[in-house]
């Protein structure tokens, strides 16, 4: 009995002491309602760095059918599981830092982006990349001949999107006008070819950016190969999660590059008054 009152002294007292000690506080960077995953790092100015684990979280590494994938894809995959095929995440991590590279020196040379999808479901994702980042966005349809007629084409932009003379006569405005119009979202403002191309999906540009010297950057499943594409994303082009991350690494990827070029515009333009005077003027 005597033992048991004892054991059940201490009990108690080291339920007091645990209930009269202080919460620990938590880790730097870390927050109670949202821990960060295992794999996940933070970078020295508080950003996050994408891991393969991230990668595998967002099913980006799952492919198609063994019996439809192209052989062009192969030197992408791990091999076939259950017949499908899988993608290696470690590639895809290896061309996401390539091309987030790529459109980091495009925005700092003062360069713009077009980003492009014709899929619905890919409609508002390309219009949130476009005008976060402040670069141009096309989220319905490609029109043939937007770059290898570059003249025409602005000027068809430019009536699609202005009123027609009747419509300012009556103040009417026909359907066919509002939908021609939607065609050219997003690059109205566009006076110039863009530096490079963002692909989402597998729509056509029927060959008009390699005769323009213009770069594309492209999601490539493993189902077709990647004939327009000069930087291909090996990943699961049916994963929304996946768009979801790399739509994040791109608008960051595009800020970064205007403000370290802002950032260093300070220090090599400097205003009339401060700069130094001349050896023999002193």
């Amino acid at each position: 009995g005597a033992g048991l009152s004892r054991a059940a002294r201490r009990g108690a007292s080291s339920g007091a002491e645990l209930q009269s000690r202080p919460p620990r506080p938590p880790a730097a960077g870390s927050s109670s309602s949202y821990p960060q995953p295992p794999g996940f790092r933070r970078d020295s100015d508080g950003g996050r760095t994408l891991t393969t684990r991230d990668l595998m979280a967002t099913r980006a590494f799952l492919g198609y059918e063994q019996r439809v994938t192209h052989p062009a894809n192969y030197r992408y995959l791990l091999g076939f599981l259950s017949g499908h095929a899988i993608i290696d995440p470690e590639k895809t991590l290896l061309s996401l830092r390539r091309v987030l590279s790529l459109l980091k020196k495009i925005s700092f040379s003062g360069g713009k982006v077009l980003v492009v999808s014709t899929q619905p479901k890919l409609a508002r994702l390309t219009r949130v990349i476009g005008e976060q980042s402040g670069h141009f966005y096309l989220a319905r349809k490609w029109t043939p001949g937007l770059l290898s007629n570059w003249e025409l084409s602005r000027r068809q932009v430019r009536k699609a999107i202005e009123l027609s003379p009747i419509a300012q006569r009556t103040g009417r405005v026909r359907q066919s006008d509002v939908q021609r119009a939607l065609n050219f979202k997003g690059i109205e403002h566009m006076a110039r070819p863009p530096d490079a191309i963002v692909l989402l999906d597998s729509t056509s540009l029927h060959g008009e950016p390699a005769a323009a010297n213009i770069p594309v950057i492209g999601v490539v499943d493993t189902d077709g190969p990647a004939r327009d594409v000069d930087y291909p994303i090996p990943a699961n082009a049916n994963s929304v999660r996946f768009y979801h991350t790399l739509a994040n690494l791109l608008v960051r990827a595009l800020k970064e590059g205007e403000a370290l070029r802002a950032t260093l515009g300070e220090y090599t333009s400097p205003a009339e008054g401060d700069l130094p005077a001349a050896a023999g003027h002193r």
